[in-house]
């Protein structure tokens, strides 16, 4: 299944990916800057359209190195920061070994079974099933689980999902998608900032002072906005280019690491109509393991379908519809009437998985 989809050529286009954002993004940014200028000169040209034109061409070059310094500045903040700000962004929080020995042992063996770091474990205390891994570096990776995942999963299903999270970072998937990530919300940070200052300021006593330059400096105005926005949409679609391979990938790297597709494909079925996240950033949906959001007609769906990732699994990894999960065992029996009696008394549940 991986040979089918060409595991080592989706890496290396991967790590080409990456490369590319990082070239364009100090170039998008300057073309933003251009934009802002063009705006600043609108309000401050006196309705010559050819001199706020020129002034703002003139300034690019001294705008270069605060644009250069503000983009190290913000990939500088992001890098060592993310991650901080992706548990606080979806109210999540690590989990120990002692606390869900379970799924810590399974990304335990995992990791073990092919050399991997192990990532930190984190869990969302939510009903809905889904799961994202995040991080750039080996030293900062995280798989983040929900809780209703982790009580609704048997075993081997809940192996595969881990699975496929560790195949993103295997496949260096979530590396590209932090860095776009960080590229785009910065095109979005500063559009809107200078959207609201314009609007904050007089407009009604700006346009009476540009009435007699024949319009010009609300072409200008306009232009500026035109060169901005222009700017924030390449942004955004260079994030919607990033291949929907990555979920083939990473459901393929989950069968190879289990040499369970019946598992994975169990794990899709269950988790199909029961993985919206509330209240979590677009860009942090984009990550997961299944985002329902299909936009427009489906033409900026982040995920493809999981009926055609179950295709995919049947004819490439062997795997069968229709199989049964593992018995319920006294095990999870105690595990959901722990978790009932937690929420009803407000005691902390008993894990009896635990050493």
């Amino acid at each position: 299944m991986l040979e089918a989809y060409g595991l080592r050529t989706h890496i290396w286009n991967n790590n080409l990916r990456s490369i590319f954002l990082l070239i364009a993004f100090p170039i998008l940014l300057l073309f933003l800057a251009y934009g802002i200028l063009l705006v600043f000169y609108g309000f401050t040209s006196d309705g010559n359209i050819e001199q706020g034109l020129q002034a703002a061409t003139n300034a690019i070059p001294m705008a270069v190195p605060a644009t250069l310094g503000l983009a190290g500045g913000w990939f500088g903040i992001a890098f060592f920061g993310h991650q901080k700000i992706i548990s606080a962004s979806v109210k999540s929080r690590a989990l120990s070994e002692s606390e869900e020995p379970r799924a810590y042992r399974m990304l335990e063996e995992l990791c073990i079974s092919r050399g991997q770091t192990m990532p930190r474990l984190n869990v969302i205390e939510t009903p809905q099933m889904n799961a994202f891994a995040s991080g750039i570096r080996d030293s900062n990776y995280q798989i983040t689980l929900t809780r209703g995942l982790m009580d609704r999963l048997d075993d081997a299903e809940l192996n595969a999902v881990i699975a496929h999270e560790l195949s993103h970072i295997r496949n260096k998937d979530v590396r590209m998608l932090i860095i776009a990530v960080i590229f785009v919300g910065i095109f979005a940070f500063v559009g809107e900032s200078v959207v609201r200052g314009i609007f904050r300021t007089n407009l009604g006593r700006t346009n009476n002072h540009r009435r007699s330059g024949g319009g010009n400096a609300g072409a200008l105005i306009v232009f500026g906005f035109v060169i901005i926005a222009v700017a924030y949409l390449f942004a955004v679609l260079i994030r919607f280019t990033l291949s929907r391979k990555r979920e083939y990938m990473a459901d393929a790297g989950a069968v190879e690491l289990t040499k369970d597709p019946d598992a994975m494909i169990r794990a899709l079925e269950k988790i199909s109509g029961n993985a919206r996240l509330q209240n979590v950033p677009d860009e942090i949906r984009e990550m997961a393991l299944h985002n329902p959001r299909v936009g427009l007609a489906g033409a900026f769906a982040t995920h493809p379908p999981i009926e055609k990732r179950i295709d995919a699994i049947v004819k490439f990894g062997g795997g069968r519809r229709g199989t049964q999960s593992a018995p319920r065992s006294r095990l999870r029996e105690t595990v959901e009437t722990n978790a009932l009696n937690a929420q009803k008394t407000g005691k902390p549940r008993v894990n009896p998985w635990q050493r």
